[in-house]
Order: C-alpha cells, then sequence, then structure tokens
C-alpha cells in the first residue's frame, strides 16, 4: 500500500474531519442518519489520514504526494 496523500491533502482532510465530527456529536437538531452520516465520513476521513492511503484515490489514480 503505497502512500497517496500529501500533506495540504491531510490538513484539509484533518479539518474536514473536525468539522464533521463537531456536526454529528454537537446535539444540535438534526435528522439521526445525517449525524450518522457526518460520523462515517469523519471516521474514513481519520482512517485516510493516518494511513496517509486513500483507497478512492488510487481508484481514481490520483497521487497528491509530491
Amino acid at each position: 500500500m503505497k502512500k497517496n496523500l500529501g500533506v495540504t491533502d491531510r490538513i484539509i482532510r484533518f479539518v474536514l474531519m473536525d468539522i464533521m465530527m463537531g456536526l454529528s456529536l454537537a446535539g444540535i437538531e438534526m435528522p439521526q442518519y445525517l449525524a450518522n452520516t457526518a460520523f462515517m465520513i469523519s471516521f474514513y476521513l481519520v482512517v485516510t489520514l493516518i494511513a496517509g492511503y486513500s483507497p478512492l484515490y488510487h481508484l481514481l489514480g490520483l497521487n497528491t504526494r509530491a
């Protein structure tokens, strides 16, 4: 598994993960399915952030690592 996420991409993923996690756990009025979806997306982002590898980027042939 070759890393395909660059530093800028990882920073963007961290910010998005933080926003999504905040939305899902904030307790604001939103349907449960939206909160669950935001949590699942944030979980995907944190896993790819830690691993430095995105399966979606691999399928699309993208590489942001310089």
